[in-house]
């Protein structure tokens, strides 16, 4: 099967870390989230040729992953322009003329810890027309909700419904059978003016196609918000990615952390569930459960669950949940 990574959105909503990249590039111990996203289906999945499709900031993504040589996979693009068609649905009908069997299709900020080669199984043995992976959740009306039978089999869906029938919903992962295509084509834009992929789900369903779902357990992280990116690299901070590549002197390290080349840290404390990408500076301070954006610079700071972004410069501050844009200066608590 060939893989779809779904990589061309804006990321408003990672704002201000998302205005120089994309938020697929945005780092996890170490590693942007579309790398982690792709080394998952290369070894998770057994997935070795992948289609990404690219919008908002593509030339970054292009030049950090080329042809995918490096990962020991193919990779190859297609561009979902701004003036096209907006919405998951548009996204996957992009892809119809590279397709010809069966295929997987991965929402590129979603990051999940279960092996999901069991959906794919799952999708191979039942012949369905599409697979789901889905997982409860608390507030469904955030989501897309899929409501079953008794046998795993879809009944309906709706997207981001005020009065969701369930509180299953659909985690990003999917397995198609190339008559979806069928399905996208016809398709009219929701409340929402997106094109919605549960819409065309929704069509299988009432032609009725075989869509099944299947549940397995493991955490699933949708990379939408800050915190999310805190969140996440806590999940990934391990003995495993726990590394120190950087210049440390007179500094307490608590694991686990990451710390790239380059960075310089001085009579400081940091940790535990910190990154600090390359090039940042940190002096007289102490960092916990942060994510510090290259080639930044701190001086006698104590912060907590925050992000700072590139460049930026903080001196004199003791905060909470700081979320410093990229390129800003912070001086004795003065933006």
């Amino acid at each position: 099967m060939k893989g779809v990574v779904l990589a061309a959105g804006h990321g408003s909503r990672l704002l201000p870390f998302t205005s120089f990249r994309p938020k697929h590039l945005l780092p996890v111990a170490g590693k942007p989230i579309l790398h982690r996203s792709i080394e998952y289906m290369r070894d998770m999945l057994d997935i070795d040729d992948i289609i990404i499709v690219v919008g908002y900031q593509r030339n970054a993504i292009i030049d950090y992953f080329k042809n995918g040589e490096d990962l020991g996979i193919n990779i190859s693009y297609v561009i979902q322009h701004t003036n096209q068609a907006h919405g998951l649905a548009a996204a996957v009908n992009l892809i119809e003329d590279k397709i010809s069997n069966d295929f997987v299709v991965l929402l590129g900020d979603n990051l999940f810890s279960a092996n999901l080669k069991k959906v794919i199984d799952l999708h191979t043995s039942s012949n369905a027309a599409a697979t789901l992976h889905i997982e409860e959740h608390e507030n469904p009306q955030r989501f897309g909700v899929v409501e079953i039978d008794e046998n795993d089999n879809v009944i309906s869906l709706e997207e981001k419904p005020k009065n969701p029938k369930s509180n299953y919903v659909i985690s990003g992962f999917y397995v198609f059978s190339p008559i979806i295509f069928q399905m996208i084509s016809g398709l009219q834009p929701s409340a929402r003016g997106e094109y919605e992929l549960t819409d065309a789900i929704q069509r299988l369903v009432d032609n009725n196609y075989k869509v099944k779902v299947s549940k397995i357990n493991g955490w699933r992280l949708d990379i939408g918000y800050p915190e999310d990116l805190l969140a996440v690299n806590k999940h990934y901070l391990n003995e495993k990615t726990h590394k120190i590549l950087g210049n440390i002197k007179n500094s307490n390290i608590v694991p686990p952390v990451y710390i790239a080349e380059d960075c310089e840290i001085n009579s400081s404390t940091i940790g535990p569930y910190v990154m600090i990408e390359k090039g940042v500076k940190v002096e007289n301070s102490e960092i916990k459960n942060s994510v510090i954006l290259e080639n930044s610079k701190l001086e006698r700071v104590f912060i907590s669950d925050s992000v700072v972004g590139t460049n930026s410069e903080v001196i004199g501050l003791k905060a909470h949940s700081l979320k410093v844009g990229d390129y800003s200066f912070i001086r004795n608590g003065v933006i």
